[in-house]
């Protein structure tokens, strides 16, 4: 599973963006009106159904949020944590 491009899918499809249009510095939170508080809430659905990831280990603040890499970055070390405990 490669999270970054299941990453870039499920916001592609959330915020309208293509795939290859993603880099790490781009910004999320507060860009698009997609990501408000529910659109959040849909894309933690989608990150747990697609990518298999326990949301209730990724940190949910603005800063995980800001930028396509800060989310990405967080979701990776959730990753390798969830391979560590298992």
């Amino acid at each position: 599973m490669n999270i970054e491009n299941t990453l870039k899918n499920i916001l592609s499809a959330m915020i309208h963006v293509d795939i290859n249009d993603f880099y790490f510095d781009m910004p999320l939170l507060g860009e698009y009106p997609e990501l408000d508080s529910m659109g959040i809430m849909l894309l933690l659905i989608e990150i747990e159904s697609l990518i298999n990831l326990d949301t209730n280990e990724i940190t949910l603040s603005a800063e995980t949020f800001a930028t396509f890499g800060s989310l990405l970055q967080n979701l990776e070390a959730v990753s390798r944590f969830a391979q560590l405990s298992a």
